[in-house]
């Protein structure tokens, strides 16, 4: 079983998780609560109703697809989806899924940090959703994909493959029994700072999969431990440590510049990361414009699609070497760094 001391913080006596659910009588001033909660359960309890309504947000938004519903549908996306970027992921995620295809083999899928695998609506409508705009896209049985996720909530693990029944779900607890390699590996950025403690536990991570996308945040100093809103236990790896690593590494890694940024304030650089062959990273960054850029054309005259569009079109994809470059910050080592990069990518490490 996965030490939940390590990546949920609860032996941290700095900061704890709670769930509290109650009532307010206005008129009487008086405040009763009905159910308090801490730590794992409190975190399992509230995730599983978020990832639950964003999982019956896009299957109600396929029936009103169904019906030529289409600004219903938006509506119901604006109004129930907690993150305004899912539609976006579900479509990088099938993307990925696409240019990993190998003729007739069955196609693998690792998310780290599955929740409940309500990606499986997601990628199953945006699929659906191409198809009625009459953008082509080749299709995929997403009931024949290998569906694997790594999650500490045993809550999570069991409930993935109980609403899923119809998929081949493998969940664990700790990815000890993962196959050595898949076809595409996804994680949040806030699952990866829960797990990951060294750089080559990262790299152990992304390396999952033959198309990896991820989000991640690294310091611009030494790595740093600290909690977040939901009293949980983050680590944010060294910047330099995190290139000096990509140097000795085959494949290739890109930043969508848009979505990527140095953050000042906290004096870290958040990343929206591809890590692949150089081959399939060509291929995904091709479709991935393209597809963008369709989706860009066809819904634009409709407003309400903004935040489904989440401002993605036309995306920039820059190697990490480049995207340093547009970038306005410095460490020590930060140049150092990027000759390391482009020397050792020269010659074939």
């Amino acid at each position: 079983m996965a030490d939940n001391s390590i990546f949920y913080g609860t032996q941290d006596s700095s900061a704890i998780t709670y769930l509290e659910f109650g009532e307010i009588d206005i008129e009487k001033g008086e405040k009763k609560i009905w159910e308090f909660q801490l730590h794992q359960k409190a975190y399992d309890w509230l995730m599983l109703s978020r990832y639950a309504n964003d999982l019956q947000a896009f299957i109600s938004m396929g029936e009103k697809l169904s019906t030529g519903a289409l600004k219903d549908m938006m509506d119901i996306y604006n109004r129930e989806v907690h993150h305004g970027n899912e539609a976006s992921l579900h479509l990088a995620k099938i993307i990925g899924l696409e240019v990993t295809r190998t003729g007739s083999v069955s196609q693998s899928f690792y998310e780290l940090g599955q929740t409940i695998f309500g990606c499986i609506e997601g990628m199953e409508f945006y699929q659906a959703f191409l198809q009625y705009l009459d953008i082509y896209f080749p299709e995929t049985n997403l009931q024949s994909v290998k569906w694997y996720g790594v999650d500490i909530s045993e809550m999570f693990n069991r409930l993935s493959k109980t609403f899923h029944r119809e998929y081949k779900i493998h969940t664990m607890l700790e990815p000890s029994s993962l196959p050595d390699r898949m076809d595409v590996f996804f994680s949040k950025g806030i699952s990866l700072l829960y797990a990951v403690r060294t750089i080559s536990q990262l790299f152990g991570i992304i390396r999952k999969g033959r198309c990896s996308l991820f989000d991640y945040s690294l310091n611009l100093g030494k790595e740093e431990d600290t909690t977040i809103g939901s009293g949980k236990t983050v680590r944010y790896l060294s910047f330099d440590d995190f290139m000096t690593e990509i140097g000795n590494q085959r494949e290739a890694l890109y930043v969508k510049k848009k979505n990527s940024r140095y953050v000042s304030d906290t004096h870290r650089v958040w990343l929206d990361c591809l890590y692949a062959e150089e081959s399939i990273c060509s291929e995904y960054i091709e479709l991935d414009k393209k597809i963008r850029c369709l989706l860009q054309k066809k819904l634009s005259p409709i407003k309400e699609s903004g935040r489904f569009l989440n401002d993605d079109f036309d995306p920039e994809w820059l190697p990490i070497e480049d995207f340093i470059k547009t970038m306005k910050f410095c460490t020590s080592n930060t140049d150092v760094k990027k000759e390391t990069v482009q020397e050792q990518r020269s010659i074939g490490r």
